[in-house]
């Protein structure tokens, strides 16, 4: 017997969210889906419809069971909410969490690489110590500042973040994107 199909519509964030978890878990959505309704499944099981008393005619719910059957819906409702509230946070620190996760080893080791004149340092290098011409900011760091504003990150926001002036920013924007 076939399984049952569903169709779900998603707003525009979780859609996004959900995506890049497909591309970088290489899952499709039917095992996503599955994985997390049941993971929600496991953790609350639906109840029983209410077993009281029933009119002798109709076989309706009295007023008493309807308003208990209310009462644990609004209370299902709560934690429902809750829930969603709690999913709405993973997935507003998701992009962080993918950026981060991004990094690839030879962008590790390119942030690792010292100079000579580093190694021989008492302390690491500062923006002060950065020579006139010389990039102030590693790959890595580059290619997060392109995504950022690509994403509607202002430019002010991006200056204050990496210490760097308007056209420092503009200059790093415009520049060849290497390894993309």
């Amino acid at each position: 017997m076939p399984s049952t199909r569903y169709t779900v519509r998603l707003p525009p964030a979780l859609d996004t969210a959900v995506q890049e978890y497909l591309r970088t878990a290489g899952t499709s959505f039917a095992v996503l889906i599955r994985q997390a309704l049941a993971a929600y499944l496991a953790d609350t099981l639906p109840t029983a419809p209410p077993t009281g008393s029933r009119h002798p005619l109709t076989g309706a719910l009295t007023p008493a069971d309807s308003a208990d059957r209310l009462q644990a819906l609004e209370v299902q409702m709560g934690e429902m909410t809750t829930r969603i509230k709690v999913l709405e946070e993973i997935l507003t620190q998701w992009p962080e969490l993918v950026e981060r996760s991004a990094d690839t080893g030879a962008d590790r080791r390119a942030d690792r690489v010292l100079t000579p004149a580093d190694r021989d340092a008492d302390t690491p290098p500062t923006d002060a110590d950065t020579p006139r011409g010389q990039r102030k900011l590693t790959p890595r760091q580059q290619r997060a500042l392109r995504d950022k504003r690509q994403r509607g990150v202002a430019i002010e926001a991006l200056m204050e973040e990496y210490g760097i002036s308007k056209p420092t920013v503009f200059r790093y924007l415009r520049s060849p994107k290497r390894g993309s």
